[in-house]
């Protein structure tokens, strides 16, 4: 089975400038455009860090208070079996 040759287009100089300054408007544009994306995301990511500090503490502080609680039952619980002993 043959496969049929592909044309590969011959473009003058002329025309090879114009779709290089094409190419590079289009990576200008897009430079741009993520630019802006970037620089929204991280003033979001921003936002929500202060938001979300306030429960990030509450969590830190109930965690602590949760592990000073669990320490103070098993010292609880050792005392009570050196006494029953």
């Amino acid at each position: 089975m043959t496969v049929p040759a592909i044309a590969v287009p011959q473009f003058d100089p002329e025309q090879a400038a114009r779709i290089q300054a094409a190419w590079e408007r289009l990576g200008q544009q897009l430079a741009e455009v993520l630019g802006a994306l970037r620089d929204l995301f991280r003033r979001i990511g921003a936002v929500l860090r202060r938001a979300l500090a306030p429960l990030v503490r509450l969590a830190d502080q109930r965690r602590v208070r949760l592990r000073v609680m669990h320490l103070a039952y098993r010292r609880r619980l050792r005392n009570r079996r050196r006494r029953a002993r």
